[in-house]
């Protein structure tokens, strides 16, 4: 099988170039207007990793792929699980340990084929084929027979049970309670056998995606723009817009341009420019929403520095996180009060922000008989600003933060090899659970790969054990004490903010919303009158 691997480099001058050129303009607006169709333009990044879901984790290619594509169930714009190929939810067996599933009939892909079990079969077994370097597998290799696939050790998945056309099992080796909502998330999204197999290497490529979703990809350059029409054969609600534009922009400031100019009708308005336009003409047009993730300084916490508990409980006494907040972060952010962020189960709503106190600050280092512990905080150039600031209050507390900004493929080579005492980052959770969240980075075997050495025992039978367990009430109280253990106890980690995030859409596009840092663009409707 010849699967799909990640390609493409594109030069960004020119996608901007022609996107001033030739997407549309004010023309296209008025030609929509008087033929009553709807169409809408969104302007964003060019994600540079195609459209297969298997094998990139990006953010900016969710937007694109879930207009075509759907998976047994999703996550909604209000982080709510739902249906969507599944006719309802899972049925578990007793022990926890197998899962039933019943697909809706009467589903077709835009292709005329028959969504069957056997499509669902075939997706799963290519997420596991080592060949198509699934990026995502560790969300479902507690699949019975993931790993062995993985390792090429088999061909087919052994916990994959065919029923009939329309149901199926799968069967897990451990008990898992995350595991319907993984099955929500778009990196798993059926594909059609037959016609991936046959796009091979150049499925997610050009129009070479096909779905059961609501568009299909009429066009797709890969450096301007991708458009898309409605799904003749779409199995849901007929969709709402006629014509499906995503422009390429990668530029905040020239993004912001062509917003303004009238040729984009909706687009993200980045941190960096709130200033600029919240009290402008557009302040109206302006959403602003806070996500699931957290930003914190990660440390290393077996560095012969930030081993001893006392620096680390100085750095987050030393840190005014409402400041930090209000001033540096334009207020496009909330002091973090925990390291689960308020939209996720487990989070502890009594607890209140972390603690400034440089006077304290001091004296927990006096009293441990330390005298300016020095470190380095090595970080990408969008968390410069933050670090620097960060800098100036340890200064305060007699505590030196170096700060060094390199090149983000480095940071990420230096991270995963634990070589960094420091770094911000924001770390978000792919849903609203905090297994999700917390135990990816902080669980002692997950955070050996992170680079922070974060291990207690405590900890880590406290993420186990409520992840194996299916009642959410006791699940929420585990974590609770797990991020109190990890955050005020430990000071393994040291949240600093929750970060917000904007957009603008113009008046006249009706149900702009924005997920978990996707766009569900599915759901956007035109009012034409207001054109």
């Amino acid at each position: 099988m010849n699967l799909l691997k990640k390609s493409l480099s594109v030069l960004a001058v020119a996608a901007m170039a022609v996107s001033l050129a030739g997407c549309g303009g004010s023309s296209s607006s008025s030609k929509s207007t008087e033929s009553g169709e709807k169409i809408f333009r969104f302007g964003q990044s060019n994600p540079k990793v195609g459209l297969d879901m298997q094998t990139n984790t990006n953010s900016g290619a969710s937007s694109v792929a879930d207009n075509v594509l759907e998976g047994l169930y999703c996550w909604n714009d209000d982080n709510k699980e739902e249906c969507v190929l599944a006719k309802d939810m899972p049925e578990v067996s007793d022990d926890g340990l197998t899962y039933t599933i019943t697909l809706k009939k009467g589903v077709k892909f835009s292709d005329g084929s028959d969504l069957t079990t056997e499509d669902v079969k075939y997706t799963f077994e290519r997420m596991f084929t080592p060949a198509t370097g699934c990026t995502n597998t560790y969300m479902y290799n507690m699949i019975t027979g993931a790993q062995d696939m993985l390792d090429g050790k088999a061909t087919e998945l052994s916990g994959f049970e065919t029923v009939d056309d329309y149901t199926f099992k799968l069967h897990i080796d451990y008990k898992f309670a995350p595991f319907v909502a993984n099955l929500g998330m778009d990196y798993a999204s059926i594909y059609p056998s037959d016609a991936c197999a046959a796009a091979g290497e150049n499925w997610g490529k050009g129009t070479n995606l096909i779905g059961t979703g609501p568009y299909v990809i009429k066009e797709n350059d890969e450096q301007t723009k991708v458009v898309m029409v409605p799904n003749k054969k779409y199995h849901g609600k007929k969709p709402n817009l006629d014509r499906l534009e995503i422009v390429y922009i990668d530029d905040y400031s020239t993004k912001m341009m062509e917003y303004e100019q009238g040729n984009i009708d909706m687009c993200d308005l980045d941190t960096s420019l709130l200033d600029q336009y919240k009290d402008s003409d557009l302040k109206d047009e302006i959403t602003q929403v806070t996500p699931l993730g957290t930003y914190f300084l990660s440390i290393k916490d077996n560095d012969p520095v930030l081993s001893n508990k006392a620096v680390r409980e100085a750095i987050s006494l030393a840190i005014n996180r409402k400041e930090l907040c209000s001033t540096v972060l334009n207020g496009a952010a909330e002091p973090a009060s925990s390291f689960l962020n308020p939209g996720v189960p487990g989070h502890d709503d009594k607890l209140k922000t972390y603690e400034h106190n440089v006077k304290k600050a001091k004296q927990v280092l006096a009293d441990a008989g330390i005298s300016n512990p020095t470190f380095t905080c090595k970080v990408r150039q969008k968390e410069e600003k933050i670090a620097t600031a960060l800098q100036a209050y340890l200064k305060e507390a007699g505590i030196t933060m170096n700060v060094e900004t390199i090149d983000a493929g480095i940071w990420s080579s230096a991270r995963a090899a634990g070589e960094l005492q420091a770094t911000v980052l924001g770390w978000f959770p792919l849903y609203a659970d905090a297994d999700n969240q917390m135990y990816t980075y902080y669980y002692s075997e997950n955070a050996v790969g992170k680079g922070v050495f974060y291990n207690n025992p405590e900890f880590d039978s406290l993420m186990k054990e409520a992840r194996e367990s299916n009642d959410s009430d006791k699940r929420v109280e585990l974590y609770k004490k797990a991020d109190y253990i990890l955050s005020r106890e430990d000071y393994g980690t040291i949240p600093l903010y929750y970060g917000k995030l904007q957009f603008v859409a113009k008046p006249y596009v009706k149900n702009a919303k924005l997920g978990n840092l996707i766009y569900h663009l599915y759901n956007i409707d035109i009012d034409l009158s207001k054109k």
